[in-house]
């Protein structure tokens, strides 16, 4: 973590790691310019690198989650007031120089990866897909189809009606 506002944090991310548009749109299994009109939209940015975009994993996470959110019906609006909801607090500390509101942020997003993990057996930036799995879940707790089953293709059943929607 960086002492003073004038140092950037380090961020552990592997050239190998970041990828450009179509790559991700490959990954994420939508065309390019669905991921432009994401961009427009303030849902996804990418990292600049050598004047190029990047993507990196969490990036990647995002727009699959994204994608998932709109499939089951959540709106456009609806995903960027999530994120700009989980960007206010974060904001409002640094702009008012509170150092314990952001510790308490950042201790909080701590406690809720680590239930996320917990609870789903991955890292989120692997969810829904679950591969690979977090440090301390190898193959001993793997629950899914070993390496020549087929996965068996679940039918989609009617959306519960009271569910919520962004």
């Amino acid at each position: 973590m960086a002492d003073s506002p004038s140092e950037s944090p380090s961020f552990d991310t592997a050239d190998d790691e970041l990828v450009a548009i179509p790559r991700l749109a490959e990954q994420v299994g939508v065309t390019p310019r669905v991921l432009r009109y994401w961009e427009e939209q303030g849902l996804i940015s990418p990292t600049r690198e050598h004047g190029k975009l990047r993507y990196s994993p969490r990036d990647v996470a995002i727009a699959r989650l994204t994608k998932r959110l709109l499939g089951a019906g959540a709106s456009v609006d609806g995903i960027r007031m999530l994120k700009d909801l989980t960007e206010r607090e974060i904001r409002r500390g640094r702009d008012v120089a509170d150092e314990a509101m952001l510790s308490e942020i950042a201790l909080r997003v701590l406690y809720q990866r680590k239930a996320f993990r917990e609870v789903t057996r991955m890292n989120e930036e692997h969810y829904p897909e679950g591969d690979p799995k977090p440090p301390g879940h190898g193959p001993a707790r793997h629950n899914g189809p070993g390496p020549k089953e087929k996965k068996k293709k679940k039918k989609k059943g009617p959306k519960p009606s009271g569910s919520p929607r962004l």
